[in-house]
């Protein structure tokens, strides 16, 4: 009866120690998640806003610069599980993460670490590097040589989009199949189709692929569309088209072209 019991306490703690590794491992790869969204927003954008992350022991906060404030209404607040605790934050004096705005490089290199609090064993560390690449420690490539797109691409097209129906992306992965995400053009335009604006991070071989498009000019007669794919974070060829015409090709490195359909392309 003894052995039985004391094998049966063994493997609940067992279990509630891979449970608690789970939890530490989900919520840190979250704080990954948020910090890289911050990042590429912050190039996506257009008016120059930076974007930052603020942290603190029970929780951390998206927000947008030039620096933090609490309680602003632009504030994302994320509120860690009573269990878990943020320590060793080092990201500056007021625990901080701001981003360029040019190419979506940290302020300052740093990093912080997650930990169960009545398990400190049960722990991960998030680091941030100064070339704007963010992971898990032991996972983020501290030597990446990718060339860096720092804006992004217009495409004066020539034609209008107004009255198109699907944007399709299409990845490439080989040697698995293309990865084909298509977007509703309707869903993402205002109310008297004169702006299209549509982001997202498509899963493709196990790594995000995060664009954002969008007009700076749409009409009746013609529309000027903007790309944004940073080369840093962005692994995958892709071709966009719209109603099966192509509009842009980037190969894996980056590397972009102008389809038939995509008219006078200018780099940023």
């Amino acid at each position: 009866m003894a052995i039985v019991s004391v094998i049966g306490v063994g493997g609940v703690i067992s279990l509630r120690s891979a449970q608690q590794f789970a939890d530490v491992d989900a919520a840190a790869n979250q704080i990954v998640a948020v910090l890289r969204e911050a990042r590429d927003r912050t190039v996506s954008t257009d008016s120059g806003t930076a974007f930052g992350v603020h942290f603190e022991a029970g929780q951390y906060v998206r927000f947008a610069g030039p620096t933090y404030s609490a309680g602003a209404v632009t504030n994302v607040l994320y509120t860690l599980p009573q269990e878990l605790e943020l320590y060793d934050i080092n990201v500056g004096e007021d625990s901080d993460i701001l981003f360029n705005s040019l190419d979506g490089t940290p302020d300052q290199a740093g990093s912080t670490s997650i930990r169960a609090i009545d398990d400190p064993g049960q722990y991960r560390t998030i680091e941030i590097l100064s070339t704007g690449a963010i992971g898990i420690a032991g996972s983020v490539n501290p030597t990446d040589s990718r060339i860096t797109d720092t804006r992004h691409v217009h495409f004066d097209l020539g034609w209008s989009m107004q009255n198109s129906n699907t944007l399709t992306l299409r990845f490439s992965d080989p040697p698995n199949p293309d990865v084909v995400q298509n977007v509703s053009i309707s869903a993402y335009m205002n109310a008297d189709n004169t702006n299209f604006d549509w982001s997202d991070a498509i899963l493709v071989g196990g790594e995000e692929q995060a664009l954002r498009i969008h007009t700076h000019l749409l009409n009746s007669g013609d529309t000027e569309l903007s790309i944004h794919r940073d080369r840093r974070f962005n692994t995958k060829a892709v071709t966009i088209s719209i109603d099966g015409d192509e509009i842009a090709s980037y190969d894996a490195d980056g590397t972009v072209t102008a389809g038939f359909f995509g008219g006078t392309m200018e780099i940023q």
